[in-house]
């Protein structure tokens, strides 16, 4: 016979008293209040079948989609790069009471240091379960470490863990949070404060939806364990519910707010709950015994009723979806990398996706001299010049001004007549008076070549060319002369 040995009632003896145990001399506050035991709801797991967790650093085909996989842990657990926690056999023989295990029982000399997972979208964005972070103060209270694998520097006798300073980092803003009672939303969206460097987010869907007996994976800190990798798991039900779907995931308490993704590596939604709780007491045996459910989907083929959940990507915020693929390119741009800028371009809908407060793409582009990133966002099709900054400065005239001569040929090829060459800034003046009183030859020619009004004013009665003399430009402003001879 199997009992659950009133979980609710016992909540505040879980896994984490261990928590309480000093290091190095030092003595660390209590752990409380841990959100995997709070809701039966929202956080209860499982394994359904054969348990198929691996240590998610063996997985050299998922190295990337693992570093950009967070796990939550305390800050009252750290002190410097040392993170107190003690073993899975620990802390099951604390709330049990008993210290007999079943031989599925597995990791039980593994760290449990974490109480969530997250995940990168962008370098500074990380996605998680609503119920993981429920408020600003679980937010600060919360640090996010990364590189947790079962190759971290565990000291047994100490009960601490090392993580370098480099790889922890904190939440300071909470850009969108849902956790509705009926589990229908259940997902955050916070700011990290500061970039995360060296890694690669996550790319994600953004339209349409996962499809019945897809294959799909899982990476998290299943019970707080080091990342684990479960896969071979399929979506087992698509159908009943609206913003999350079923799975036979090998899912635990710790994997809430953790990616699970397809086999092209675009998230499909993040783990969210699940029938189980884990481990329980077989009277039978005396043993602690790891929960395992008969996996229906896989004897019948059919849409399961029961697995564990799985809250869709595509209904969190439309809004931060899209920030997340901008701020991938911008970093991108901003760091020269082309590689990962055209990995994220296939976003194309992005260069016409405007967000307040930043600047448009090309503008972002144009300000890093990156010429090869501008000549890929203008052979998009649809593309507008037409548009402006985040300070109204007509893109064409942040081309000029940039000199980058061969983007407004570009865009001119793209755009043909309904580009607007004589759009005036803020001071009344042409892209082609920013260039030319920049000496910025290549953007001049290039205006020229497209047609620019060579007699166009600024507010002051003043042409191209005699903005240029007066700048001393006597290159460009004989250029120009050449170009008004020709035209008459």
């Amino acid at each position: 016979m199997k009992t659950k040995m009133n979980f609710l009632a016992n909540m505040k003896k879980q896994i984490m008293a261990i928590a309480i145990i000093a290091f190095s001399g030092a003595t660390f506050a209590q752990v409380n209040n841990i959100p995997w035991y709070q809701s039966k709801d929202a956080a209860s797991r499982g394994a359904w079948g054969a348990d198929t967790r691996a240590e998610a650093s063996t997985k050299w085909e998922y190295r990337d989609y693992m570093r950009a996989t967070a796990t939550a842990v305390f800050k009252s657990q750290i002190q410097g790069n040392k993170i107190k926690t003690g073993t899975l056999r620990d802390g099951l023989t604390n709330y049990f009471g008993k210290h007999k295990f079943g031989d599925d029982v597995r990791f039980l000399d593994q760290p449990i240091a974490g109480f969530c997972t997250g995940f990168l979208i962008a370098p500074d964005l990380l996605v998680t379960a609503g119920h993981c972070i429920t408020d600003q103060e679980r937010l600060l209270s919360t640090v996010w470490i990364f590189d947790y694998t079962s190759d971290v520097q565990f000291d047994l006798a100490g009960k601490y863990i090392t993580v370098p300073e480099s790889n922890q980092y904190q939440g300071i803003e909470i850009l969108d949070r849902q956790l509705s009672e009926n589990g229908e939303y259940d997902y955050a969206i916070i700011r990290l404060n500061r970039k995360v460097t060296g890694r690669k987010p996550y790319k994600f869907r953004t339209g349409g939806a996962v499809k019945f007996d897809q294959i799909i994976a899982m990476i998290g800190s299943p019970g707080g364990l080091p990342l684990k990798l479960a896969d071979s798991a399929h979506v087992t039900n698509n159908e009943t519910y609206a913003t999350s779907f079923l799975t036979d995931l090998d899912a635990f308490h710790g994997n809430s707010g953790g990616p699970v993704f397809n086999m092209l590596g675009f998230i499909e939604g993040i783990l969210v709950r699940g029938p189980g709780w884990d481990y329980h007491l077989d009277e039978t045996t005396d043993e602690i015994k790891q929960d395992v459910f008969y996996d229906l989907y896989n004897l019948l083929g059919m849409q399961a009723k029961q697995g564990n959940g799985v809250h869709r990507i595509t209904f969190t915020n439309d809004n931060l979806l899209a920030y997340g693929v901008y701020r991938n390119l911008e970093v991108a741009i901003e760091n020269n990398d082309l590689a990962e800028f055209k990995e994220w371009t296939m976003y194309s809908w992005i260069w016409k996706k405007q967000f307040d407060g930043r600047d448009n793409l090309i503008a972002v582009a144009a300000k890093n001299y990156r010429a090869d990133m501008l000549d890929v966002i203008l052979s998009t099709e649809g593309i507008d010049i037409n548009a402006k900054d985040k300070f109204n400065t007509p893109l064409l005239t942040i081309l000029a001004q940039y000199n980058q001569g061969a983007a407004i040929t570009k865009a001119k090829s793209a755009m043909g007549d309904a580009l607007d060459l004589n759009v005036r800034d803020a001071n009344g003046e042409t892209a082609l008076m920013v260039a030319a009183k920049n000496g910025n030859l290549d953007a001049v020619n290039a205006l020229i070549a497209a047609g620019a009004d060579l007699k166009a004013t600024n507010y002051a009665g003043k042409t191209a060319r005699s903005l240029a003399k007066s700048a001393k430009q006597k290159a460009i402003s004989k250029v120009l002369k050449k170009a008004e001879k020709a035209k008459k």
